[in-house]
């Protein structure tokens, strides 16, 4: 095999399909880069059995052939080899397995594995295909996956959950502690499905996802894969298994408070109170509701903050508590410059929602001692 690329091209198709690579595994193979161009152009492939990439790379192909190599070794040679004009970056193999790579005077020569080895992407038996924009995919990622909880007590907690209601698209993420949901129109009507989609691979997912609103990804449905494309790339992962939370049982549309605020304002008091709210410290941000006014409150052992703003108040007084930076996860990924927050009474949740629900935040409350912070 022998191929000819442009630093600059290669390098950054390494960067993607090098975000399916495993770091630490007892399968060294797994830790490679497959090199194929034994098809008319030259796809280059990372999987970790349950998460792959695979994407065409620029380039010229002067042999075909294919090979494994291992991965960081190979995107850091190609770091490192000079800038040059033109495709002068010349990847070649031999019959023993022995790589050559070479760039102006800049020669390195390493080994390669056998490719046969390598495990090819699943072939995904599309049920359903879904097109959306880039944008608005990344955006709605971006948007709800902090929700996600890190821990392996309940895998589909660890997972978003991607549902298709005629021309509706969802993206919901729970926690225990709060819900995140961002919804979208879609330009046509698809059949109902729905998946559970690890969060790792949505957080790779949308770093690579770099088109705007005009340009789409395709979303394959199957049973147990999701599929998506775009560009010239293709990712592959397994869903989570089991059916998802019903969800639409702890939303509720009842409250007894309401007040419509300033979100930039609400942010930065937050931000100011969090300074007192150490990680070890479970002291929660306190907000009292009351003469259209809001004053938020925190006392931990190494201070207190006290701050007021005006709000536009419906319904009764309120005191209740929150972890701080749950506020701030939902407040920092609306774009709108007032936010409607919605309350029954002490003990239960606050929801963040817009009047149509493109976004609908529900964030669980703190039990705290309302004497003790008077």
């Amino acid at each position: 095999m022998k191929l000819s690329f442009q630093k600059n091209d290669l390098l950054s198709t390494l960067q993607v399909v090098g975000k399916a690579v495993a770091s630490k595994t007892t399968l060294s193979i797994m830790e490679c880069i497959l090199v194929d161009a034994t098809e008319g152009q030259i796809r280059l492939t990372g999987n970790k059995n349950d998460f792959g990439i695979e994407s065409i790379c620029p380039g010229d192909i002067l042999e075909p052939g294919k090979i494994a190599l291992e991965a960081r070794l190979f995107q850091e040679i190609i770091k490192r080899l000079p800038q040059t004009e033109g495709k002068n970056i010349l990847l070649s193999t031999e019959e023993n397995g022995n790589c050559t790579i070479q760039c102006e005077k800049s020669v390195f020569k390493i080994m390669g594995r056998n490719p046969e080895e390598f495990t090819s992407l699943p072939s995904v038996e599309k049920q359903e295909i879904v097109e959306i924009s880039q944008l608005s995919l990344r955006n709605m990622i971006n948007q709800t996956i902090f929700s996600t909880a890190s821990g392996e007590n309940n895998k589909k907690m660890t997972g978003e959950y991607f549902e298709i209601t005629d021309n509706q698209f969802s993206i919901t993420a729970l926690d225990g502690h709060r819900i995140a949901i961002r919804k979208t129109e879609l330009s046509e009507s698809y059949d109902n499905c729905s998946a559970i989609v690890p969060k790792e691979v949505l957080s790779e997912l949308s770093k690579i996802i770099s088109g705007g609103l005009e340009d789409k990804v395709e979303i394959c449905f199957s049973k147990q894969y999701l599929q998506f494309s775009f560009e010239n790339t293709i990712v592959v992962t397994q869903l989570v298994e089991g059916e998802y939370f019903h969800v639409r049982q702890m939303l509720s549309t009842d409250y007894e408070t309401k007040i419509r605020l300033n979100r930039k304002q609400f942010l930065e008091n937050i931000d100011r109170a969090r300074i007192l709210a150490r990680d070890n410290d479970k002291q929660p941000l306190i907000l009292k509701i009351e003469d259209q006014s809001l004053s938020l409150k925190i006392v931990s052992d190494i201070g207190r903050m006290d701050a007021e703003m005006p709000v536009q108040q419906e319904g009764k007084d309120l005191l209740i508590g929150f972890n701080p930076t749950y506020l701030m996860d939902a407040l920092q990924n609306i774009e709108e410059e007032e936010v409607d927050l919605y309350f029954t009474i002490s003990r239960s949740p606050v929801f963040i929602r817009d009047q149509e629900e493109s976004y609908n935040y529900m964030i669980l409350p703190v039990n705290f001692n309302a004497e003790a912070v008077g």
